[in-house]
């Protein structure tokens, strides 16, 4: 086999000349009609007043490195337009209604930082009706809140919010009445997602089905976790993805019962099971899949015990998933799912109980996906039902069960967070009669975490599975594995 790190290493030489992907093509060109659009239903939603959104903020990682910048996914959502320090403001029905602000042109600077949209890109390139310099924000801002009743504006931002709101008492007087939060609506928009949006989410979700399969075959024992996360990010990279979803998840036997296990610098040994949840972003949209596997190539008896359980979870889950079912039935069909195979097994005495299936079973079983891993959109949790999907929702089912080493031990502890959103009192009697009970057979399943994850798009006619070019069965699983990925040939 060869040596992945050194492999690794020539192909980062080889990615030093990479182009990513961008807003704009390799060609020059842009689309600002996707985003225009965008603007001009937000603009109807808002019924006057004036909005103002802010890019996001670059931060310091250490001294004068700063932290890979990322645009603000809403700011990106309305504009397409990825660089810093830029803001941007929204006036329905005004002669000028859609204006930048943003860094002006500056060949010293671009020679050290990369080149700049300036001013005349702005409306050039990304259709702004007019475009300031983002020093002068602070001066013409004011005119155009003057007269209007109603601020659309999410003050998430503190420092932000110290500048804008000296801009609303300032000389001109007759500043907006009310302040109205636009990501209710922008967050609503961005939950149902269009064509252009689609085919963004299925590449990123295949690039990352690639980087699953090459995981499986290249995994073996002896090797660190990090070596995996290596290789999943080089396929992302040599297929033009600019950076993750989320940094990856890469855990081995007692790491894999972690739920947002992030060191990945554990050795692997023969026997583990290795849980790898991971996204690639592409063009600002990101997959999550995950995937366990036997890094020794066959599942033992009590990995595939647990593992059959969750798929079989799964794809209950998988099959209800069309327009008119709501996210609360899915979650109780999984949840019931889960109970019986859990009881089967003696994980759990109570198949009625509200608690016992949480030892094990200890998160939601999905979540939206788009431009954030977790993704904007309400969920209407207090709807019995949940929210109801509709076509162009896409969304992640991701059952697990994990099965630590300590659990027992520290029960009587956790306890106290169980019912997070549902309070529940449990009687200290009733939880030592259970790890009496259950303690002797969690014995026989230490250390098998397991969680399987798949991205669903939810269209007129039913679903469509984005992510099923990584195998998800015991067989193709450990078919897969014998074969070789292309760093260990």
């Amino acid at each position: 086999m060869k040596n992945l790190t050194a492999f690794l290493l020539t192909a980062s030489l080889l990615l030093c000349n990479f182009v990513f992907i961008t807003t704009i093509a390799a060609d020059g060109s842009f689309d600002k009609s996707i985003y225009e659009e965008r603007r001009q239903r937000l603009m109807e939603k808002m019924e006057g007043g004036i909005a103002i959104f802010k890019s996001a903020e670059e931060y310091v990682r250490n001294n004068d490195v700063e932290f890979p910048y990322r645009q603000d996914s809403d700011f990106y959502y309305l504009t397409g337009f990825e660089e810093k320090e830029s803001a941007f403001l929204l006036i329905p029905g005004a002669e000028q209604e859609f204006i930048m602000f943003v860094r002006k042109r500056n060949p010293m600077m671009e020679g050290i930082d990369g080149s700049r949209a300036g001013i005349k890109g702005a409306m050039e390139t990304f259709g702004a009706d007019t475009a300031f310099a983002i020093d002068d924000f602070e001066k013409q801002v004011p005119r155009y809140l003057r007269g209007k009743d109603k601020l659309f504006y999410s003050l998430n931002d503190e420092s932000f919010n110290d500048k804008l709101i000296p801009m609303m008492k300032s000389r001109w007087g007759n500043p907006p009445k009310e302040i109205i939060d636009p990501l209710q609506y922008v967050h609503e928009m961005r939950l149902i997602k269009d064509a252009h949006e689609i085919a963004l989410l299925k590449k990123s979700i295949e690039i990352t089905g690639d980087a699953h399969v090459e995981v499986m075959k290249a995994a073996r024992p002896g090797m660190y976790e990090y070596e995996l996360s290596a290789l999943i990010e080089y396929v992302y990279y040599k297929n033009g993805c600019p950076r993750v979803g989320f940094p990856s998840i890469v855990g081995s036997g007692p790491n894999a019962i972690i739920l947002h296990y992030r060191d990945n610098d554990r050795l692997i040994h023969k026997g583990d099971v290795v849980l790898v949840d991971i996204g690639a972003e592409y063009g600002y949209y990101s997959a999550d899949i995950t995937r366990t596997f036997p890094v020794s190539g066959a599942f033992s008896e009590p990995q595939k015990e647990i593992y059959q359980l969750v798929l079989d979870a799964q794809q209950a889950g998988i099959d209800m998933s069309k327009p008119g079912v709501g996210l609360g039935e899915i979650r109780d069909k999984i949840a019931d799912v889960i109970k019986d195979g859990l009881f089967d097994l003696g994980l759990i005495t109570d198949k009625e109980s509200a608690w016992q299936y949480r030892v094990w079973y200890k998160h939601g079983p999905s979540h939206w996906l788009g431009m954030d891993v977790h993704d904007a959109g309400d969920y209407k949790r207090n709807d019995p039902k949940g929210r109801i999907l509709e076509p162009g929702m896409v969304y992640t089912i991701e059952p697990g069960l994990y099965v630590g080493e300590n659990t027992m031990a520290e029960l009587p502890k956790m306890m106290k967070h169980f019912g997070r959103y549902r309070p529940i009192s449990i009687p200290e009697e009733e939880v030592m009669a259970f790890i009496e009970k259950v303690g002797p057979i969690a014995k026989k399943y230490h250390n098998i975490g397991v969680r399987i994850e798949d991205d669903i798009l939810i269209t007129e006619s039913g679903r469509e599975m984005l992510s099923g070019k990584s195998p998800r069965t015991i067989e193709d699983i450990e078919t897969l594995m014998k074969e070789d990925s292309f760093v260990t040939k």
